[in-house]
């Protein structure tokens, strides 16, 4: 591999690309970015590549529901107050993001815990057996109470009638439990005023997350302060992937792409947006891709059948801060920000945006939004490269107003 300037590589890059079919370029990255550059790579993708094949490494093949709603997600805030903490996450502090939980339950010292997977609580090992299992017992035992039940949630008669006609002891013994670990484990949440259930997202599917779901609206426990459920994140910016719209059927402010959306983005950027519907995983399967863009600054795991892409690939780049093993795999790597050389925003777990600045100088001639903003450039379009134009741009899809018509479904 060659050495070459910004200019050569953002040159060489427009030159292999520009004729690429439409859906035929594969787009992919990892939370390791600003709101302001994920959204600049979702645009590059849609209006100047022709392609709504976009990804995130970390929900590959994991699927996409867990974009819950902030009104029903427990604010940091409010773990203050609650009555218990229902830990469901490792009790190590590997990630940047349980390392600010793990600060809330030390200033929470009185707060009492259930820390599942520790020899006097139960051990589980499938969640959605799990939850789905509690949600049977609560409903067998008319225990199900509140707003949800009765009036607020929507597909409630569905859900009962499915779940009631589950095999009860099959869910329980995908965790080798019995009717009376369950009995104990409701006989003490239904006691709890205000639960709070704390949960390592990685140890979920899209199922268990709905099961979680639908037990905090059997129990009535979203309609209250301080009770509720957080799903801990794994990357810095995990959230901004679904606000920023790196999915195929996901637009910017985390709205479905639909026709009504795709004809918005149109009219705020003023050019073609393709939308058109794409399973990345089926194409993936029999490696459809002509073109791969990676951008993962800080090297988080790729899915082996994503490298198994490259070798089939036409072209190849990968965009990051670290020289990977494999580099002889790409034709042009890119260097990436380290997330303290920049400043921008970034949407925390409870989907609150916040501001950050760099700590250090940014050593780079073109930093992660002036390096998509130039590709753009090269291929015929003009981007904004400042993140204040880029937040103000995004913004102008966040909409705003009442969306409580799209919220608890019993799934």
């Amino acid at each position: 591999m060659e050495e070459a300037s910004f200019e050569e590589a953002f040159a060489f890059v427009a030159q292999r690309i520009q004729t690429a079919k439409p859906n035929s370029t594969l787009v992919m990255s990892s939370g390791s970015y600003s709101n302001e550059t994920l959204y600049l790579l979702q645009r590059l993708a849609r209006t100047t590549l022709n392609t709504n094949a976009l990804g995130p490494f970390d929900y590959y093949r994991r699927g996409t529901d867990f974009f819950a709603d902030k009104n029903d997600i427990l604010p940091f805030a409010e773990m203050f107050s609650s009555d218990k903490f229902y830990c469901m996450f490792p009790n190590v502090e590997t990630s940047e993001t349980l390392k600010a939980v793990f600060e809330i339950l030390k200033h929470c010292p009185d707060t009492p815990r259930y820390w599942f997977n520790t020899p006097d609580t139960l051990n589980i090992t499938d969640y959605y057996a799990f939850f789905r299992s509690v949600n049977f017992y609560l409903i067998q035992h008319h225990l199900e109470k509140g707003i949800y039940v009765e009036v607020l949630g929507k597909n409630y008669g569905a859900y009962k009638q499915a779940l009631l006609a589950d095999d009860y002891e099959a869910l329980l013994q995908k965790n080798s439990l019995q009717n009376i670990d369950i009995q104990k484990f409701v006989d003490d949440l239904i006691t709890v005023h205000t639960p709070a259930f704390i949960m390592w997202e990685r140890w979920l599917t899209e199922q268990a997350y709905h099961e979680l779901e639908n037990l905090c609206m059997l129990l009535d426990v979203q309609s209250k302060p301080a009770a509720g459920f957080l799903t801990i994140k794994s990357e810095l910016n995990s959230q901004g992937l679904f606000d920023m719209g790196m999915f195929p059927h996901i637009a910017p402010g985390g709205h479905a792409l639909d026709e009504t959306m795709r004809q918005k983005m149109e009219g705020v950027l003023g050019t073609a947006v393709c939308a058109e519907p794409i399973d990345v995983p089926a194409i993936l399967d029999r490696a459809g891709f002509r073109n791969v863009l990676l951008w993962n600054a800080l090297n988080v795991e790729i899915s082996q059948d994503i490298i198994n892409q490259l070798d089939k690939a036409d072209f190849s780049v990968l965009h990051t801060a670290f020289m990977p093993e494999n580099a002889d795999l790409y034709n042009v790597i890119l260097p990436a920000n380290l997330p303290e050389e920049l400043s921008g925003t970034y949407t925390d777990t409870s989907k609150v945006p916040h501001n950050f600045v760099s700590d250090v100088k940014d050593p780079l001639e073109y930093n992660n939004l002036q390096q998509i903003a130039e590709l753009a450039e090269r291929l015929g379009h003009t981007f904004p490269n400042d993140k204040d134009e880029v937040f103000l741009e995004y913004i102008s899809f966040m909409e705003a107003g009442c969306h409580s018509a799209e919220r608890h479904f019993f799934k």
